[in-house]
């Protein structure tokens, strides 16, 4: 039985609720880990005779240890990058301005579209490996991952094909997602490319169970309330539920018909209205914000208001929305931002990174927090108080990661 006993942690931040504090620290407590399960939780003195010659322990003495992030949003299976066209965008506003300076002929999703369909499955595979390893590094050891890029039928299950053989390869625990409503084919037409889907991929990807879940986006300038309401209850009949893309662009009341399907979670949620807040607070569907996402794309200043969602009783997770458009792999930057730009404060952020995280994918009974028979996973800083995190901006304090009981990242011989 391998065991790993983290000794005698500066702040032991288990996300269980207590009176004290959001996130349940504990000073100067120890963990135990047996196989891939958290054994025990108590001080080194009452833990020690549980040691033995094949226990590797971990001295955690002015450090912070708290569960493994749980990134709930993510477009991580993607070809090529928007690289030029990122860069064009720092001076130039029209379309054909960006496309000129980048020296590209598509820009934003179309642009991926076909980087994607390029690719194949090894480049995507490949590229996904990396961004995995740079995930897991930073923390992260269990993530949400979408199709999208693909709008057909070869290109999408290519895709779906790829989380599927990342979900035997790697450490993280991956949650595979069917977003065939990203985008619509421009030459079918919304209307044709929605019955496509709806009558042909989607059936192929239930039946097949290339997916956990399925995705949308619900917006006026792309799906409608039917038509969300239509892909979501079609995959329902496959056994798959749903989390959605919604209230982004407009209002056209993406979170009511999220609560009324009763579906995981709703993401970016920039035009919430505050009927829409209470709803959201007085269901099970949980509200993800997405600070870089707000921070790159600006929406005119409008941003994912987590102050007000937090205080009248939402549920709010965060996650990185890792895409070709916002690169991004590090929770320490999603923190920092939720603090500043969205009211959160660092024990909100965390909380939403890890056990809200983890009600937004419905694994909470298993990651999210530090309980006695929850899975072992786990991170350790070294810092001695987790609040560095948005104040040394940027800063990956990662010393150890452990996923389901073994160490798969040790940067303490880096140092």
């Amino acid at each position: 039985m391998a065991k790993i006993l983290i000794k005698n942690a500066n702040e032991l931040i288990t996300v269980k609720e207590t009176e004290d504090s959001k996130i349940g620290i504990l000073k100067d407590y120890s963990l135990l880990i047996e196989d891939d399960i958290i054994k025990k939780i108590d001080t080194y003195e009452n833990l020690k005779d549980l040691v033995d010659n094949d226990t590797k322990v971990v001295d955690a003495q002015g450090k912070a240890v708290l569960p493994g992030f749980l990134d709930p949003h993510t477009h991580l299976v993607f070809g090529g990058d928007r690289l030029e066209e990122y860069v064009a965008k720092i001076t130039a506003k029209d379309s054909d301005e960006i496309k000129k300076i980048a020296g590209e002929e598509n820009v934003g999703i179309a642009s991926s579209i076909s980087k994607t369909r390029e690719a194949g499955f090894d480049g995507l595979y490949e590229s996904s490996l990396e961004k995995l390893s740079e995930q897991i590094k930073n923390g992260i050891t269990t993530v949400e991952i979408k199709s999208g890029y693909g709008i057909d039928r070869d290109v999408e299950i290519t895709t779906l094909e790829v989380i599927k053989k990342l979900k035997e390869n790697v450490p993280n625990t991956i949650v595979a997602t069917y977003l065939g409503g990203h985008d619509y084919d421009r030459e079918m037409g919304k209307d044709a490319y929605f019955k496509f889907m709806m009558d042909e991929v989607l059936p192929y990807v239930g039946e097949n169970k290339l997916a956990d879940l399925v995705d949308i986006w619900v917006e006026d300038s792309i799906y409608s309330i039917e038509e969300g309401k239509a892909y979501i209850q079609k995959a329902k009949e496959y056994g798959m539920n749903a989390t959605i893309h919604g209230d982004e662009l407009s209002d056209i009341g993406a979170t009511k018909m999220a609560v009324e399907e009763e579906i995981y979670s709703i993401a970016h949620l920039n035009f919430i209205t505050d009927e829409e807040v209470e709803l959201l607070a007085n269901s099970e569907t949980v509200g993800i914000v997405l600070p870089t996402t707000d921070y790159v794309k600006d929406y005119d200043g409008r941003l994912a208001d987590g102050r007000k969602m937090i205080d009248r009783g939402v549920t709010v997770a965060l996650a990185t929305n890792l895409n070709p458009g916002n690169w991004t792999v590090s929770p320490s930057i999603v923190l920092d931002m939720a603090a500043k730009r969205h009211g959160m404060t660092p024990e909100e952020g965390i909380k939403g990174f890890t056990l809200n995280a983890a009600k937004a994918l419905r694994l909470d009974k298993e990651y999210g927090s530090l309980e006695e028979g929850k899975k072992a996973d786990i991170q350790i800083w070294d810092t001695d108080d987790y609040r560095n995190i948005v104040y040394r901006h940027g800063v990956n304090f990662i010393d150890y990661v452990i996923k389901h009981g073994e160490i798969v990242v040790d940067r303490t011989n880096c140092k």
